[in-house]
């Protein structure tokens, strides 16, 4: 059976990674909340779920959304157009945030056996994050929060490609599988 992951569904994982934090303080008195802020460009921004949409009405008033095609910005085949990007103007209002800002600087990779791990964003980034430079260690429950939701978002074909997709390239680019935060093979 075939889960794709509908508004009730955000509703659960925006309500389980509310107060889900990778410090105990805040990790953006570390880098001036270099990810929470416009750049020169104003080109940051964060890409929603297929379904996440729904939860964003038009353009709000810290944010604006932009439609982009998937194919020419890197998602997979099953992924239906258009795609849509967030861009910060003013501070979020916390409870808001997209499941992207939830998750960093987390990200998941699947191996081909279909083990779930959990690692350090290796995007190439348009800033420094202290957290994964420094390889601040991150709090238990925020890691574990994070591994239910993907355990969750995963059950979506979409996203599962996704990520298979980008782990895949991952390696590639590594040649091998980066430093392991999370695994729900231990």
């Amino acid at each position: 059976m075939i889960t794709m992951i509908e508004t009730p569904d955000y509703n659960y994982l925006y309500a389980l990674t509310r107060a889900a934090t990778p410090l105990d303080g805040d990790c953006g008195l570390l880098c001036g909340s270099v990810c929470c802020r416009p750049d020169r460009k104003n080109s940051l921004g964060v890409y929603l779920f297929p379904g996440e949409e729904a939860l964003f009405n038009g353009d709000g008033d810290w944010y604006t959304r932009e439609y982009h095609d998937p194919a020419e910005h890197g998602f997979p085949g099953n992924w239906s157009d258009p795609v849509h990007f967030i861009k910060c103007h003013a501070p979020c209002p916390r409870e808001a945030r997209p499941l992207a800002c939830r998750f960093f600087p987390l990200a998941p990779h699947l191996l081909t056996d279909g083990t779930l791990l959990l690692i350090h964003e290796t995007a190439r980034l348009p800033y420094r994050c202290p957290l994964i430079e420094k390889k601040v260690p991150l709090r238990g429950d925020f890691t574990n929060t994070v591994a239910l939701a993907w355990q969750i978002l995963l059950k979506d074909p979409r996203i599962r490609r996704l990520v298979e997709e980008d782990s895949r390239e991952r390696e590639k680019m590594l040649r091998g599988i980066p430093r392991i935060l999370w695994s729900s093979a231990i």
